[in-house]
């Protein structure tokens, strides 16, 4: 099952790697806000970014596609970011406002 979300990244962060447990790791992430379907925040949080948007990701407006997944370790199902397309937020915020008034 997938569905989506508008999302403006505000920031992405530098990407981190290191060893736990004699295994090698790599993450990266973004300083994010949930929009609505007006294009207005709702909620601000951090994105973590799936391998293949490593390092290629910018700030900017998306539209960003999620997955179900259980974790390796604590078996938890969590959305997982598994594509983002840019938006024109502008055209959203249009589409969203209301029509004039008719005089």
């Amino acid at each position: 099952m997938a569905f989506n979300a508008l999302i403006h990244i505000i920031k992405v962060n530098p990407a981190r790697s290191g060893a736990k447990d004699g295994r090698p790791w790599e993450m990266q992430d973004a300083e994010c806000l949930l929009l609505d379907e007006a294009g207005q925040p709702t909620q601000v949080g951090v994105l973590m970014l799936p391998k293949e948007l490593r390092n290629k990701t910018e700030p900017g407006y998306y539209t960003g596609s999620f997955a179900l997944s259980a974790g390796l370790r604590d078996r938890r199902i969590e959305a997982i970011l598994t594509g983002l397309v840019p938006v024109d937020v502008k055209q959203i915020r249009r589409q969203a406002a209301p029509a004039p008034a008719a005089s």
